[in-house]
């Protein structure tokens, strides 16, 4: 019987081994993850694991992470009466491969594992506070594509084996943040013919300070006339200072903004001013209310062609006025910036209002 006793102690010790060094950290590869083959801590623990929601936050934001940005990452447990919490947590491309790098931030309770693929704890990370356990990791984001976290959770009863434990699994899925840059406006948005000066140039979800080459002013009906900008500053990502000198017999008309490839359509008129009448017929435009809902009021001397388009060059509306107060029902218009050009007597003058 001692015989027997003793060849039992050592079938039994590697179990008790192996118990202990989990305590310590996962092994790795055992998030439930595609990519760890689905594999949990299942694999020593009796039962099956138990899918929960919302176990895995981060500081990502909703619209998508920014690739090189580095975000928290946070994986908690609950279950009543836990003794022990552990976890695993990584992260995955839709085709299972690891992406994104985590970075340790408590180094007292988490741990790299899996070749720095995957986050685990360490001893002193499995006490919970009441019936929980959070655990915080930074993470930098990867140059693309949707990226999911898969976590694995051992909720243990404290016995000293793999019996009553709980395995849980939980899953966050982050998308890649598409910006969509575009020129908002430039202002002023028209200048008379001899103009030399500043303009400002607006946009969104551009980066400008990354570098900005370019900026041209297109003729609308025709791209072979054109005039750059001779000087570019940039002031932030989304706004730009350039000085332009609009020569004298520059053809006078609607000018789509360039800002390298991107386009604001009819973003720009050019006026031609001579003498006071073309100031005169600048200053008798008044639209309001502006921004506008249902009607827009158009006051122009009577007599004088207005046309109105969208900021893509699409005709919305041509008449003459034949009175000098126009009430127009916009009350159809998609909401955006509109454009109203006023040619009276060879003369022309543009406004932009806002659609609510």
């Amino acid at each position: 019987m001692k015989k027997l006793y003793q060849f039992l102690l050592v079938l039994t010790l590697p179990v008790s081994l192996v118990l202990f060094s989990y305590v310590t950290g996962s092994p790795g590869g055992k998030t439930g993850s595609p990519g760890d083959g689905g594999s949990t801590c299942t694999d020593c623990h009796a039962g099956t694991a138990q899918s929960q929601s919302s176990w895995i936050t981060s500081t990502i934001p909703f619209s998508g992470y920014t690739p090189g940005e580095t975000y928290q990452v946070t994986a908690t447990g609950v279950h009543p009466g836990v003794v022990k919490f552990g976890f695993e947590l990584t992260s995955e491309n839709v085709s299972g491969a690891k992406i994104g790098t985590f970075v340790i931030t408590d180094v007292t309770r988490t741990q790299l594992a899996n070749g720095g693929k995957s986050v685990t704890h360490k001893l002193a990370g499995t006490a919970p506070t009441g019936n929980s356990n959070s655990w915080t990791v930074d993470w930098t984001a990867p140059a693309s594509g949707t990226v999911r976290f898969y976590a694995a959770f051992n909720a243990a009863n404290g016995n000293g084996n793999n019996n009553g434990d709980i395995i849980y699994t939980s899953s966050l899925t982050v998308n890649e943040l598409i910006l969509n840059p575009a020129i908002t406006g430039v202002d002023p948005d028209h200048a008379p013919l001899d103009f030399s000066g500043d303009l400002s140039i607006s946009g969104q979800d551009t980066e400008w300070q990354n570098g900005v080459p370019n900026v041209r002013f297109v003729y609308h009906n025709d791209p072979g006339v054109f005039f750059e900008a001779t000087g570019i500053t940039v002031q932030s990502n989304t706004e730009l200072t350039v000085s332009v000198t609009i020569a004298n017999d520059l053809t006078v008309g609607s000018y789509d903004v360039w800002v390298d490839d991107l386009v604001l359509g009819n973003g720009f008129m050019v006026d031609q001013l001579d003498g006071v009448e073309t100031f005169d017929l600048a200053k008798s435009l008044e639209l309001y209310p502006n921004p506008a809902a249902d009607f827009l009021t158009v006051e122009v001397p009577q007599g004088a062609d207005i046309r109105m388009v969208d900021l893509q060059g699409r005709l919305m509306m041509k008449f003459l006025a034949d009175q000098q107060s126009n009430q127009l029902d916009v009350s159809g218009f998609s909401p955006g910036y509109y454009l109203i050009t006023v040619q009276m007597d060879g003369k022309q003058t543009s406004r932009k209002w806002l659609k609510k």
